[in-house]
């Protein structure tokens, strides 16, 4: 081959071989010179903590003005439950003069939470006013006052504030509900303070908003039961599980308890198997002395919820009670069994096992 040929060709490879190397080693340097800002951005959202930590503080070091930045830089000092350095840290943004009203508005915002996970809920709640008075969309602001005023168990301030989320929404008519559940908590507050007037004021307004609330009828029940109106408590419980405990009171109170039998009944109709339900049929029955119904309604429930402790303490109470002693033994056992998991088995009853198999 000719000399000048080799030499020529070694001069092309010589060529690429730098132009390749450029824009590897260019691509490189890309990367190495990228922002920490950005860095930290992807490695918030890769759940890598500690990259983000760094990176956020090399990026407020080398963007003074980087309000987001040190937004971030708080939340994360916060999350890691170093509470006071990321209040102090928010403090300090929050006194430079002349941000923007909407960039005061996500520092205010901040320091709420701030403030709440410090346990100083007042001015928590003063900043998130603040946010929400700043904002151009107010509607992270307003979320985060709710949070709040729930914490302060201020549920008249709860129902203001979610009226305003609901009308910003476009969902006042849809939200009813909401409304009517935080006049009903706050009702509930009003009564175990002993303002009887008061709470009969504010729910009577949740039951206009929506009667057919759970909330508000918990609440209700429980005002009319106060005032001595047992038939109103009824009327207010009648169909809720969660209360079938005060119908029961309340029933025997009126002179009524017989009939919880068909309460129980009418509600396993419309929810067969309802745990809650069962139990309290079965309760029932035994006090009636029905020991045999009372055993078949555990036995069913239990067939639907076998890890009920109430179910299976009562079905235990109930053979014991009726002198069946190895039964109830039987069953403490496999009972046992089932929740330590040693997959021991132990013998049907006489007859059961024929039974199954015809």
């Amino acid at each position: 081959m000719n000399v000048s040929v080799v030499v020529g060709l070694l001069v092309v490879l010589a060529v690429i071989a730098v132009a390749v190397w450029s824009i590897v080693g260019g691509r490189r340097k890309a990367r190495a010179r990228r922002p920490p800002y950005i860095v930290a951005l992807g490695a918030l959202v890769d759940g890598d903590e500690e990259t983000a930590l760094a990176e956020l503080k090399a990026a407020v070091r080398q963007d003074t003005n980087n309000v987001d930045a040190y937004l971030r830089l708080g939340d994360l000092f916060r999350r890691r439950g170093d509470n006071e350095r990321a209040y102090q840290l928010h403090r300090e943004l929050a006194s430079r003069p002349g941000l923007p009203k909407d960039e005061m508005a996500k520092v205010q915002t901040a320091l709420s939470r701030d403030h709440r996970a410090l346990e100083r809920l007042q001015r928590a709640a003063d900043a998130a006013r603040e946010a929400v008075r700043l904002a151009v969309d107010p509607s992270e602001a307003l979320n985060e006052l709710l949070e709040v005023q729930e914490e302060q168990k201020d549920f008249a301030g709860a129902f203001q504030t979610m009226k305003e989320i609901l009308k910003r929404g476009g969902r006042t008519r849809e939200g009813t509900r909401e409304l009517a559940e935080y006049r009903a908590r706050q009702g509930e507050s009003m009564l175990e303070a002993g303002g009887l007037k008061d709470a009969e004021r504010v729910l009577k307004e949740a039951r206009k908003l929506d009667a057919q609330s759970p909330a508000a009828r918990r609440a209700w029940g429980r005002l009319r039961e106060r005032l001595g109106d047992y038939a109103g408590a009824v009327e207010a419980w009648d169909g809720d599980e969660t209360m079938f405990a005060d119908l029961e009171r309340v029933r025997f109170l009126d002179g009524s308890f017989s009939e919880m039998e068909d309460t129980y009944s009418r509600f396993l109709e419309k929810t067969p198997g309802d745990e809650a339900a069962s139990f309290g049929l079965a309760r029932f029955l035994r006090r009636k002395g029905q020991a045999d119904a009372a055993l078949e309604a555990c036995r069913s429930a239990l067939s639907l919820h076998p890890d009920s402790v109430d179910l299976r303490v009562l079905q235990l109470v109930l053979l014991l009670q009726a002198g069946r002693n190895g039964e109830a033994e039987a069953a403490l056992n496999d009972w046992m069994s089932e929740r330590m998991g040693d997959g021991r088995h132990h013998p049907e009853p006489p007859g059961v096992a024929v039974e199954r198999r015809s």
